[in-house]
């Protein structure tokens, strides 16, 4: 008893520490889920609403352990902690969904990318892998990584769906693990992905988790498919696109720095004042922002020279442990220590962030801006906003 109970603090310790998986903590909770479930919670080091949740619904935890848990899918443990710690079971969605993906019939071409990340000599089924890496992207929402792919966006829509539409996102995985296809409407046209090609990455690269293996091939098409449908408007696309492909979570006001007809920056004080009128707390008459807004910006070298447009999620504007504001935003890129040259230099952590999170202070994430959107009818007055404050975020 007391060489299990060490054993069980040490892994719990070193996952919680890590986020790393370890193949004999797997073992561990496989067996303990059988002869011993009293001391789940301990193994994975949950919290008190981890425990809860766990001690709610203890058969389906069971029954995910014995299905997804193995080996091979060891770095999965840290996705199940996170996942019983904001209590997703808690949603007959996420429950049944999970336990539909275990078991229902996948697509040739699904379980061929799934079961190319373990080998000939694997023995997981492709199903548990699936299953395993959707507990890790319930349970890290900001930890999905779009990999060596352009496809930021679809990156982006899975993070945004893990955390505000979980059931969704799990309903989506099912008919593109199940089907080979999934199917979106955009302004009363239909859209199948099995119909469609091209898109910004129609050869993935595989180096991905399970669920972005399975669906971001879908979700490219689609996107893609939606912005050459809004091609040839005045405004930038991704004013219509942006609403159609994440849901009701993105504003119908929208801001851009970028004129559609000479790709150039233009009137960008004016894109400043609103950007700081709509999302600064001195500024915007206390619109605080709720959901994550899909935000485009555009990535500088460290020389300050334009490497590209990049979509990223702005999750939360907040005071750091210093009293600094900082836009903290979700990059999918997977590498979010980016110098981006002018002294503007993403921070990771030690500024309040959350794990999976990047952020810069106020005003020079605003200089890197170049797209937003904007609740139309709330927010305060942009010609409020000093001009010093408008020249700083110019000259960055």
């Amino acid at each position: 008893e007391t060489a299990l109970d060490q054993e069980v603090r040490s892994f719990a310790t070193s996952l919680r520490l890590t986020g790393l998986g370890n193949p004999y903590h797997a073992l561990l909770l496989r067996h303990l889920s059988v002869h011993d479930p009293s001391r789940l919670s301990q193994a994975l080091g949950l919290n008190e609403v981890g425990a809860a949740c766990l001690s709610q619904h203890s058969d389906t935890v069971r029954e995910l352990i014995d299905l997804a848990i193995r080996v091979e899918t060891c770095d999965a443990l840290y996705g199940l902690a996170g996942l019983l710690e904001r209590g997703l079971l808690e949603r007959r969605a996420v429950k049944k969904g999970l336990l539909r993906l275990a078991t229902v019939s996948l697509h040739h071409q699904a379980k061929k990318a799934l079961m190319s990340q373990v080998g000939a000599e694997g023995t997981v089924t492709a199903n548990a892998l699936l299953t395993a890496g959707a507990l890790s992207v319930l349970g890290q929402p900001l930890g999905v990584g779009q990999g060596n792919n352009p496809t930021c966006q679809s990156a982006r829509g899975v993070s945004l769906w893990s955390m505000h539409a979980p059931g969704y996102l799990l309903n989506l995985l099912i008919r593109a693990a199940r089907d080979g296809s999934v199917r979106f409407e955009f302004e009363g046209t239909a859209l199948k992905s099995e119909e469609l090609t091209g898109g910004l990455a129609p050869d993935i690269d595989p180096n991905l988790d399970p669920v972005s293996l399975v669906l971001v091939p879908h979700l490219d098409k689609i996107y893609d498919a939606m912005a050459r449908h809004a091609a040839g408007r005045s405004h930038d696309p991704h004013r219509w696109v942006n609403p159609a492909f994440y849901g009701r979570w993105v504003p119908s006001g929208f801001a851009c720095a970028v004129d559609e007809g000479t790709r150039q920056i233009s009137a960008f004080g004016d894109f400043v004042r609103q950007f700081f009128a709509t999302h600064h707390p001195a500024f915007n008459d206390g619109d605080e922002l709720l959901y994550p807004n899909p935000v485009g910006i555009l990535v500088t070298s460290v020389h300050g020279r334009l490497l590209g447009a990049h979509a990223v999620s702005l999750v939360r504007i907040d005071a750091d442990p210093q009293g600094e504001l900082r836009c903290y935003f979700y990059n999918p890129n997977g590498e979010g220590r980016q110098d981006w040259g002018r002294g503007v230099v993403v921070s990771v952590s030690g500024c309040g962030e959350i794990p999976g999170e990047s952020s810069l202070p106020f005003a020079q994430f605003a200089s890197r801006l170049y797209a937003f959107h904007f609740h139309a009818m709330e927010g305060g007055d942009p010609e409020a906003v000093p001009d010093a404050v408008v020249a700083a975020v110019t000259e960055e």
